[in-house]
């Protein structure tokens, strides 16, 4: 059977047309085609067929439509005539479908093989060879059965395959002298294919030979023009130096007497002893930092000779974190440990303009550096990877395999029984190596600030150290990015760093990192590289993150932002984390890096996604509303609360306990202020003043009095903007009670009293009770006890009236501390213990604590200190089980004073010292009390 994909799908059998079925049909038989004897997963084939939405029924189809293949394969099938009979079927696997077929009888595998040989082969031979490969091509792979981007998703390889074969393919007609025809073709190549570099130099070669150097130069500006104009790049290091060599006149371009075999053959040729490979490039100067990943290196190099350990590390992070030069670094220090060579080969993995070096590609590249002749060189990547194996077994080598894709292109590459080392260095985390071959991973951070500070003092030694410390900042402590910067200030020797860092911050923050070395050295394309290797779901939710405003994303936000489920966002999320695109600061839990972060907003402001931005906006705010809603009714269950308007997110997140709530919000803590800010921006008031207020539960537990007041300020003006007087009067009063938490009672009783009154405007009669209560309570600690007394008597009529218990318990316990501000500590007993039968009936341990905490200042006042002691200890667990950090810490404060009556001074200051860290950590002013009675200096509250 002749099977062809490089094309239309089509099959034959003894030159009569295969009848394969539908367009979908043909479509998953290609998808096998591509990858004999590897099982593709049932979700994989689903994702290819039918993208990222497919529909509820789309297993089931690809079920019917294999069974339907398998049919048409078997029809095809000529045992009779066939010697020996042809072997084509499609089995299914645990995980999903496998294809078995001769490689012989499918297209583009006769392609790889006959390039393969073409390349071992003499000049005469490798043109025929590639001819006969180049034929085999009748248009785009797949081309009548995927579309475009699919297309290009998953034949782009290929077709860097098929480009570098006709290159290969002039370079040997070139070095034939048969210069007509390689410029004939040249020239029809270009005027398709402007871009490809490669064959602009070899354009450039014949035309200078022919003598017509005026043309090969005018060629070469021609094409950086081009590409400056076009992407803002310089043309290839190569291509440059093929310019510089045509200007000087350079004797090495003249032909050859004796021309050489292709490419890196002429590095070996038959007959010549084997060589010591040095292949190492030079490493970076001024290399600093990495001190626990290179002993980590020393300590497996040990282990290797040891017999106790594999001989693998896998070096990984993102773009620019210096994995390449902490690999050369440590090889060249250890260069004498490698009596038998060093191997350097780059796997192109994320290289601008080239797609990741195959092992057919990759293997003679390595049998040629370990001195193989390229006529001993086997045929096909199996027996030279056998080949390697064999020769590299038992010797002391280092290889490093640089810049490489994924485990599968690195695998075969991996030498034998080797005492030395193979470092791989990837963008990438390479899971597979790490558990199959047990490599050891290092996964690259940025440097530490001390270090990325000397990073640039090494680059600008004139540099004042505020400066150093500036720029480290302002680059993330990326090398990378510092050296390109650093490269940047020395072009402008006389004007200060300071100046450039604040033109620089004027701009877009990745159009300071552009360098003058082309792509290599700009630090967008660097990350462009990693980016494109994304599957498109996951380079859709790449620039999606950017759109959360705060400094970290939880899974249900990063699933609402890519509009998938729970479990869907968890492996999305996994493809970016190994692509080292994105960190995980917790479980469950995201964020970029700086600059990482800045190139995914830009992603995020381009046009055909800027598009969609609103709508997945509004499910990120309606994620965060639903969650903090539900964390809110659990908080503070027995408050007014509003439900809110839009529906709920597809998969909303679960949150039942007082744990769950809290955590959930403590994790959220960073996020809910910019949140808000950002709903406010966005055009969102009414998600802006919901989430604000149903935030306020959890700030009001915390103490997280700053948040609070600046997110319910934002909110207070969204209902203003939506006209929502209801929902005014309630934001009214939670920044009242945000301003009298922090006692400002003055400011607080005028919201108060202004809230009131919308309360009544509008009907809404539970907020009035709570705000009566809550001014009260402000008139109380304001030093007015009458008023307060008299409000708290209003508040608890309005709370009765409504069969509110809770707020008739909350209005009681509030009575008793006026009785204690009036001298009055016999009725305030009562009060209190109502009030703790009031909290208990409604279920309220929150506030029960509360009543408990208050029932022993009574009993302190009155000079009980006993039963103070015990009731403070009681509520102190109850403060802790319910995370009332605060209500705890005022509690330990209140127990200290009575441990110290009593005469236990120990334990009072180590009640005070508890206390006092936990005032600090929330920026309480009652930290200074505590710091008087411990005999320590008082600070200003900022």
């Amino acid at each position: 059977m002749d099977i062809r994909v490089l094309g239309a799908i089509e099959a034959y059998t003894a030159g009569t047309p295969v009848d394969l079925g539908s367009r979908q049909q043909r479509l998953v038989l290609g998808l096998l085609l591509l990858e004999p004897g590897r099982a593709l997963s049932v979700e994989r084939l689903v994702e290819l067929v039918w993208g990222s939405d497919p529909p509820a029924s789309a297993r089931s189809t690809l079920q019917a439509l294999v069974s339907r293949l398998r049919a048409c394969l078997r029809r095809a099938r000529n045992p009779v005539n066939a010697n020996p009979p042809e072997v084509i079927e499609i089995l299914h696997t645990g995980a999903g479908y496998l294809l078995r077929v001769d490689p012989g009888s499918v297209d583009v595998h006769r392609f790889t093989g006959l390039v393969a040989q073409a390349r071992q082969a003499d000049d005469e031979r490798a043109v025929k060879l590639f001819d006969s490969a180049l034929t085999l091509w009748r248009g785009d792979p797949l081309a009548d059965v995927a579309p475009t981007d699919l297309r290009d998703r998953l034949c782009a390889g290929l077709r860097e395959m098929m480009w570098a074969a006709v290159e290969d393919r002039l370079e040997a007609l070139i070095r034939l002298s048969r210069s007509r025809e390689a410029l004939d073709e040249l020239t029809k190549l270009l005027a398709e294919h402007p871009f490809r570099q490669r064959l602009v130099g070899q354009l450039m070669l014949v035309l200078h030979r022919a003598g017509r150097t005026d043309e090969a130069l005018a060629t070469y500006r021609d094409l950086r023009a081009r590409l400056v104009t076009e992407f803002g790049l310089d043309p290839t290091p190569e291509l440059r130096q093929m310019e510089a060599a045509i200007l000087r006149a350079d004797p090495a371009l003249d032909v050859p007497p004796d021309p050489p075999p292709p490419g890196d053959l002429a590095l070996r040729r038959p007959g010549n002893p084997p060589a010591r490979p040095a292949e190492l490039p030079h490493a970076p100067g001024g290399f600093v930092g990495r001190r626990a990943e290179l002993a980590a290196l020393d300590a497996q190099l040990d282990a290797v000779r040891r017999g106790g350990g594999p001989g693998i590390v896998v070096i990984d992070g993102m773009g620019g974190i210096g994995k390449t030069a902490l690999a050369l670094h440590w090889g060249h220090l250890h260069r004498d440990d490698f009596p038998d060579g060093q191997v350097y080969l780059d796997l192109r993995g994320f290289s601008p303009g080239d797609t990741p070096m195959p092992p057919v590609e990759a293997l003679p590249r390595l049998l040629l550096s370990l001195g193989v002749p390229p006529s001993d060189i086997p045929p096909t990547a199996e027996s030279q990877s056998g080949r390697m194996r064999s020769l590299t077994d038992g010797r002391r080598l280092l290889f490093v395999l640089d810049n490489a894709y994924n485990a599968a292109q690195v695998r075969p590459l991996l030498p034998g029984n080797v005492t030395g080392l193979v470092v791989v260095t990837s963008r990438r985390r390479l899971p597979g190596l790490v558990v199959r071959e047990q490599a050891l991973p290092l996964s690259l951070a940025p440097l530490l600030p001390v270090e990325s500070v000397d990073l640039v003092a090494g680059c600008l030694h004139r540099s004042r150290p505020d400066e150093r410390k500036a720029l480290a900042e302002y680059c993330g402590h990326v090398p990378l990015a510092i050296r390109i910067v650093a490269a940047r200030a020395l072009d402008l020797p006389d004007r200060p760093l300071g100046d450039l860092l604040h033109e620089l911050r004027q701009g877009r923050r990745l159009d300071a990192f552009v360098g003058p070395d082309g792509p290599d050295t700009n630090l967008r394309a660097v990350f462009s590289w990693s980016y494109r290797g994304l599957s498109p779901p996951a380079a859709e939710l790449f620039w999606r993150l950017a759109l959360h405003p705060g400094e970290s994303v939880g899974v249900h936000a990063a699933a609402a932002l890519a509009g998938v489920s729970v479990l869907r966002a968890r492996e999305l999320t996994a493809e970016l984390h190994r692509a080292n695109l994105l960190q995980l600061p917790g479980p469950d839990r995201y964020q970029f890096h700086d600059l990482m972060g800045a190139f995914a907003r830009e992603l995020a402001e381009a046009p055909e996604n800027a598009a969609q931005s609103p709508l997945v906006f509004d499910r990120l705010l309606n994620c965060y509303l639903h969650t903090v809603s539900a964390a809110g009714r659990v908080l503070q269950p027995h408050r007014p609360h509003v439900r809110p308007t839009p529906p709920a997110p597809v998969e909303a997140m679960s949150i039942e306990t007082y744990q769950a709530a809290l955590g959930w919000c403590e994790s959220e803590r960073t996020n809910l202020v910019p949140m808000v800010r950002a709903a406010a921006s966005g055009g969102a008031p009414t998600y802006a003043w919901q989430i604000a207020l149903a935030a306020s539960a959890y700030w009001y537990i915390t103490k997280r009095r700053q948040d609070w007041r600046t997110a319910t300020r934002i909110g207070v003006a969204a209902t203003r903007a939506v006209g929502d007087r209801r929902a005014e009067g309630a934001l009214l009063a939670s920044l009242a009670t945000a301003l009298c938490e922090s006692r400002r009672y003055t400011e607080a009783i005028d919201l108060y009293q202004k809230s009131l009154r919308l309360h009544e405007a509008s009907g809404d009669w539970d907020w009035r009770a709570t705000s009566l209560n809550s001014l009260a309570v402000a008139h109380a600690e304001a030093g007015r006890p009458d008023e307060a007394l008299a409000t708290f008597a209003l508040a608890r009529k309005e709370h009765r009236l409504r069969g509110n218990r809770r707020g008739e318990g909350v209005a009681l316990q509030n009575m008793a501390q006026c009785h204690v501000l009036l001298g009055q500590p016999g009725e305030a007993i009562d009060r209190h213990e109502e009030a703790l039968t009031a909290m208990r009936d409604a279920g309220d341990r929150y506030a029960e604590a509360i009543c408990i905490a208050n029932l022993g200042e009574a009993h302190a006042e009155l000079g009980d200190h006993e039963r103070a002691i015990r009731r403070f200890r009681e509520a102190g667990r109850l403060h802790l089980s319910t995370g009332n950090e605060h209500g705890r810490a005022r509690t330990l404060l209140a127990l200290g004073r009575s441990l110290s009556e009593r005469g236990e001074a120990d334990d009072a200051r180590s009640c005070w010292r508890q206390a006092l860290a936990v005032f600090n950590e929330l920026g309480d002013p009652e930290a200074d009390e505590i710091r008087a009675l411990l005999g320590q200096p008082a600070t200003t509250d900022s």
